[in-house]
Order: structure tokens, then sequence, then C-alpha cells
């Protein structure tokens, strides 16, 4: 890139060009860095997802032929660094050349609307959870090279991890890493988002992992990308996202999504019937029953409460909720609301969970 500042809001004309001006009045959060140094794009290996939705390396003179011959609905992907003293930040950036040249049926097309739907998304309903569920996005650039790529439009944002597919080969404990995915997703589905293309073709797709500070440490981050075709809405499931031991691939309501994840992680006992005496089936009761007592409750708040009793070794989706429950059950003192707590109970009596399974 330019060591000049570019805008943060892309060219009048080319949304012009491409009837979309939706984006003119976004706004992005800064740089994390004070130095006057350009962020700078390696050229070595840069990928682009290939036909089964995995990233895949292209030489770099094969890459600028992006839109100009070469017709693709994902984007390159691109390491940048800034340098401040000794210290490197690493980003993330996506470049989709040649896009003067789109035409209304190309892939390339579908590709540039793409990132300005992830960007947009970023910017109004993603800002809150921004380097916890979600890399930080600082915005989108455009600008045009003399003769080797056209115009070029990209997107910068925090650098999420590696991909599923080389986690798995990788030799780390899945378990964990499973269970790290499926609380993020939750997390995420608690906070109002559903991405609707967390897989592609039977594979996990958009979800990265982040090692520990040392390059041999384990896991400990997990993000999820691209919301080109995100929405927002209250999540319906009436399982987490955990280990169960009976098939859920059988129809048992909630959120297609959550049980999409569910099913791909292989978190379930394959042919086992959801049956009164597994403890799948009695979670679901649970769910049932208790939100049919009080329907006041949001399901995030029903969710809590039966990950609570029903898996209870978990870790809760908020570690900063403290709850207690009043006489008829009801869910209290969220956010650690303290008002008479020593008159409520920090469990259901057991009586009163058996009463709603039957």
């Amino acid at each position: 890139m330019a060591s000049r500042k570019p805008t943060r809001i892309l060219k009048k004309i080319m949304f012009e060009a491409y009837e979309d001006e939706s984006m003119k009045d976004i706004s992005f959060p800064h740089f994390p860095s004070t130095s006057s140094e350009p962020l700078l794009i390696l050229p070595f290996d840069p990928q682009m997802n290939n036909s089964e939705g995995l990233p895949e390396k292209f030489p770099f003179p094969d890459v600028l032929a992006w839109g100009d011959g070469l017709d693709n609905e994902s984007s390159i992907f691109f390491d940048g660094y800034f340098s401040e003293g000794d210290e490197q930040k690493r980003f993330c950036v996506k470049v989709l050349f040649n896009i003067e040249k789109a035409k209304p049926d190309d892939y390339s097309l579908q590709a540039f609307h793409n990132m300005l739907a992830d960007a947009k998304f970023h910017a109004q309903n993603l800002r809150a959870v921004a380097g916890v569920l979600v890399p930080r996005h600082y915005g989108l650039w455009c600008a045009r090279t003399k003769h080797w790529g056209g115009t070029v439009l990209c997107s910068v944002t925090e650098w999420a991890g590696i991909p599923w597919d080389r986690v798995a080969a990788m030799g780390y404990d899945l378990t964990s890493v499973k269970k790290l995915f499926g609380r993020t997703v939750e997390q995420l589905h608690d906070f109002g988002v559903h991405h609707n293309h967390l897989h592609y073709s039977g594979q996990l797709h958009h979800v990265l992992f982040r090692r520990d500070q040392t390059t041999a440490g384990p896991i400990t981050r997990c993000f999820v990308v691209d919301f080109s075709e995100a929405r927002t809405v209250p999540c319906t499931r009436n399982l987490p996202i955990l280990r169960v031991d009976a098939d859920i691939r059988r129809d048992i309501g909630g959120c297609r999504e959550a049980l999409d994840v569910q099913y791909l992680l292989e978190m379930y006992e394959k042919d086992v019937e959801i049956s009164p005496s597994t403890h799948t089936y009695k979670a679901l009761r649970f769910h049932k029953r208790y939100s049919a007592l009080h329907p006041s409750l949001r399901n995030k708040d029903v969710m809590t409460v039966q990950r609570h009793h029903f898996f209870k070794d978990e870790l809760p989706l908020d570690l900063n909720i403290k709850f207690d429950f009043q006489p008829d059950g009801k869910v209290v003192s969220w956010k650690g609301h303290k008002e008479d707590s020593d008159k409520l109970a920090k469990r259901l009596p057991d009586d009163y969970i058996a009463s709603l399974l039957v």
C-alpha cells in the first residue's frame, strides 16, 4: 500500500458504477498503530478459497489475473504487517483485482458485493464483539494500479488465525477446539447474529483459530469471519453446542445453524434414539417446559439455566453473569444483581427439575 493515507470509504464513483450507495456513511475503527510506516503486504503465498471452500495457495503472477480471466467468487488473501520498533502487528488483507472489468454475471462481481456486505455488517452490527468473537475490521480501500492489477479493492482486518482443516492436521486436542468453536457460535447467537454460511460442502467454513502467545502454544481463541450473508435474529436453539448422548440429526426443532455446527463437529451419538433415558431428552424436555412456565425469559436466559443444571461441568457462556432462582423457579439476579440474594436459591431443587421432565 502507498504510504499516503488513503480514504476509508470507497470513492463515490465506485458506488455509482455498481449502483450501491449504502456504505457512504459507514465508518471503521482506526488502525491500532501510531506508526507512520505503511502497511506492508507480503506477496508470498497469497491464498484463495478453492471450489471446496478451503484456502489454497496461488502464485502471485496468477492472482493478478483475478477479475481479468480468473473469475472467482473468493477474494485473494495476503498477510499484512505493521512494524513498530521491535513489534510486528499482523493483519489479514483481502484483495480484489481488476474490479472495473467485472460484468453482471461474473463471480468476481459477487465477490465485490460480498466484500462490501461483510464490511457493512461489521460496522453496523459487530462492534461490541470485535476482537472477541470476530476480528476487528479496519475498513476498505480502493486504489488504481497503472498496469498490473487494474482497480484494486482491499479489506483489512485483524489477523484471526488458521482454518479448521489446518488445526485438525496439526495434532491439537480437537475435543477442546470443538468446544471452543461451539462456545463462540453460541455467544455470537446470543448476541443476536446468525452467520448463515458456517459450512460448505460438508466442511466447516469461515472459522479461524489462534494459538497462545507462543507459536507452540494451545489454541485459545476462535473467530468467525465473512459476514456477507449474516443477519440479526434471536436464536431459538434448545441444546448447547456440546457433546450429547443421542442422535440430533432427527427433527428436534431449535436453531438450524447451531445444529448444523454440532453435526459437523460430530458432537452427538450416531443412531442413538432420543429416549427418556438419555440426557439429551431430559435437557430438551427441560428447555420446553421451563420456557413455557416462564414466557417472559429470553431464550438465551433459558439456555443459561439449562447449561447450569444439565451441563454443569462446562464453562458458562458468560463468566460475568451471576444468578439465583425464585421459589417459583424463575431465574433472577443477572449480571451480579444482589438484591435479596440471601432469600434465593443457587440451583433449582431436584424435585422441581423432576416435575418438568414428566
